[in-house]
C-alpha cells in the first residue's frame, strides 16, 4: 500500500491495527488514494471494495453464465442477457480479475475484449464461430477435436446432414427453459427417445441440413483454430465409447460394427 501511495508509513499503519486489534482479511482491493489509514484498515477488517474473480467454462451458452454471475455476483439474470444478445460464440471463457462492484456491462465489455485480444489475426466468420461452438460441446477432450472438425468438415462438402447431439440439445433447451426458469433448468440435457425428430428448430441438425444460424456456446481458442483448420480425414462418423474412447469411421456400417465393441 506503500508502493501505491495508499498510506504514507507502513508502521504507523501497523501500529494502528495492532493497537485496534483488527484482523485484516487478505485480498486484492481497489481503493481511492485519498483515505484516512482508520478508513482504510476499516475496510481491509471488513474485507470491503475487493476485486471480484469469475472464471467461466468453455462450452457454457450464455444463460448459463447469467446463472452463474447472478448466483455470484447478484448480476441479474436479464440484464446480462439482454446486453449479451447476439454475441453468443464472442464471450470468451477465461478466468476475469473485475472491479468490486462489477456491472452486467463491464462483465459483457472484458469478455468480447477477451475475445477480440485472443482471436487477433484470425479470418473467423459466423460459420466458423458456430461450427466452433459444436465442437466444443461434441469434443471429449483435446486430442479429438481435429478429427471432429475434419468430420463435420466432411459432412458440410458433400451435403449431409451434420446430425450433432449438442444442437439438438441446445434446441431442445431453448424450447423448455423458460417454463422451469432459467435459475432452476438444468441445460444440456440428453436426448430422448422421439427428440431426433421430434425437436422443432434450426438448431436440430438432426432435420435441418447444414450449419444452425448462430453459436450454440461460447468456444475456447483451440476450438476456434481447429474449425480454422479442420484434420484433413476420410471420416463422416464418430462417436465415444463406454471407455470415454471417440471412435471414427469412414462408412456407417463399419461405425455400427464398432458400436457393438465399445458401447455397452
Amino acid at each position: 500500500m506503500v508502493d501505491n501511495h495508499l498510506i504514507a508509513s507502513k508502521n504507523i499503519f501497523i501500529l494502528y491495527v495492532k493497537f485496534k486489534e483488527l484482523n485484516l482479511e487478505a485480498g486484492d482491493y481497489l481503493l481511492p488514494n485519498n483515505l484516512a489509514i482508520t478508513d482504510i484498515a476499516g475496510f481491509l477488517a471488513r474485507g470491503e471494495h475487493q476485486v471480484k474473480w469469475i472464471t467461466t467454462k468453455e462450452n457454457w451458452r450464455n444463460e448459463q453464465i447469467a446463472v452463474y454471475l447472478n448466483q455470484n455476483l447478484g448480476i441479474s439474470t436479464d440484464e446480462f442477457l439482454a446486453l449479451a444478445k447476439g454475441k453468443q460464440g464472442k464471450l470468451f471463457p477465461d478466468t476475469y480479475k473485475l472491479s468490486d462492484e462489477p456491472t452486467a456491462k463491464e462483465i459483457v465489455d472484458r469478455m468480447l475484449a477477451n475475445y477480440s485480444e485472443k482471436t487477433a489475426g484470425l479470418q473467423i466468420s459466423n460459420a466458423t464461430l458456430t461450427l466452433a461452438s459444436i465442437i466444443e460441446r461434441e469434443a471429449g477432450g483435446d486430442a479429438d477435436r481435429g478429427d471432429i472438425a475434419g468430420v463435420f468438415a466432411n459432412r458440410l462438402a458433400i451435403g449431409m446432414k451434420l446430425q450433432s447431439n449438442p444442437t439438438t440439445e441446445y434446441q431442445k433447451d431453448t424450447n423448455n427453459y423458460a417454463g422451469d426458469g432459467i435459475s432452476n433448468y438444468k441445460f444440456w440435457q440428453e436426448l430422448i427417445s422421439g427428440d431426433i425428430t421430434g425437436v422443432k428448430g434450426e438448431y436440430n441438425t438432426y432435420v435441418v441440413s447444414g450449419l444452425p444460424p448462430a453459436p450454440i456456446c461460447n468456444p475456447g481458442l483451440d476450438a476456434i483454430k481447429v474449425a480454422l483448420n479442420p484434420n484433413k480425414n476420410n471420416y463422416y462418423y464418430f462417436f465415444a465409447g463406454s471407455d470415454g474412447t471417440t471412435y471414427f469411421s469412414t462408412t456407417y456400417a463399419e461405425q455400427q460394427a464398432k458400436e457393438k465393441l465399445y458401447l455397452q
